[in-house]
């Protein structure tokens, strides 16, 4: 099936490079940044196939840009879109990287950001990060709520057992990620549809929060990248977060306790929303095609969702259902 470590390995190390971006385009990123670009850096983290730079400028600035082709990208491009219109919109004590600007002409997308010096956390090596993240996720939690921005409340990155199990191709490649979801695919299909009710709420949901979109800059933690964003529960992103520092072999019911966003909830609504989360994980990376593109990006929701399952099993058997 998919090499689980090969989710730890950058698609984008085969992204597009800053000299192999249009002339034209070049300039409209070097009038959104205010100035001439002389160096590039391209970003080793993410899995996005657009260009992902560090850009250092003639009077000594740098920002951080994103440009995608339109044409070459059609599905993906349409995460920049979402993105430019977030990132615009966050008030400026959200700890997020600020839009300098963005630049649409229909075939490029063009998002220019303040340079954030951080790296990412690294949850195997360093998993003192993991709390550090778990504490600025219960913070950002309690800021976006109510939600600053106007975003849509359905929840696309919920759910997916119950279009897995109906697509019998789907189906026949689970037994391979997890016998144990297999097996209790029904009582799944049930927790996912109570989690994505659970989930609803009036926080703004950054709805990707894992390590790859998380730099750490001296004491701060900072999100980047919010395509995604949706208005939710706040309790939404420190699971998501979990269910990643459970791959990486972190007790995840550590990183819940004690947390305000979690304060007060029942059990099962937390099973609930793993069990969704999982779900989508699960879906996605069996419903991409196995080619050399996307194999980060099924590596990545495979392993996802095998600690997710494997920690909502643990929460299950506890609670003996």
């Amino acid at each position: 099936m998919v090499d689980p470590a090969a989710a730890r390995k950058s698609a984008s190390k085969k992204r597009l490079r800053w000299e192999d971006v249009p002339a034209v385009t070049r300039s409209v990123v070097e009038r959104l940044a205010g100035g001439q670009v002389l160096a590039a850096t391209n970003c080793t983290g993410g899995f996005s196939p657009g260009l992902a730079s560090r850009l250092a400028l003639a009077d000594g600035r740098e920002v951080f840009v994103k440009a995608m082709d339109a044409a070459e990208w059609p599905d993906q491009v349409t995460f920049y879109r979402a993105e430019a219109l977030v990132s615009a919109s966050l008030p400026a004590h959200v700890p997020a990287p600020r839009l300098l600007g963005s630049s649409d002409d229909g075939r490029w997308v063009v998002l220019v950001f303040e340079c954030i010096d951080g790296t990412e956390p690294d949850l195997r090596r360093r998993p003192e990060d993991a709390f550090l993240v778990a504490v600025a996720l219960d913070d950002l939690a309690a800021v976006l709520t109510p939600a600053p921005v106007a975003v849509p409340s359905g929840h696309p990155r919920l759910g997916g057992w119950a279009d897995l199990a109906a697509n019998s191709d789907r189906l026949a490649q689970l037994p391979a990620l997890s016998p144990w979801a297999e097996a209790n695919l029904t009582t799944l299909i049930d927790l996912e549809a109570a989690g994505v009710a659970a989930a609803l709420g009036d926080s703004l949901v950054h709805f990707d929060a894992y390590p790859h979109n998380i730099l750490l800059a001296a004491d701060r933690v900072w999100f980047v990248d919010w395509p995604h964003a949706r208005r939710g529960a706040p309790f939404i992103d420190l699971i998501l977060f979990a269910s990643a520092a459970a791959a990486a072999g972190i007790g995840p019911e550590k990183l819940l306790a004690g947390r305000a966003c979690t304060a007060g909830m029942e059990p099962g609504a937390i099973d609930a929303v793993l069990a969704a989360h999982a779900g989508f994980c699960f879906s996605g990376c069996l419903c991409l095609p196995a080619t050399q593109a996307f194999a980060p990006i099924i590596a990545a929701k495979a392993e996802l969702g095998t600690a997710a399952t494997a920690w909502l099993r643990r929460r299950l058997d506890r609670s003996g259902i």
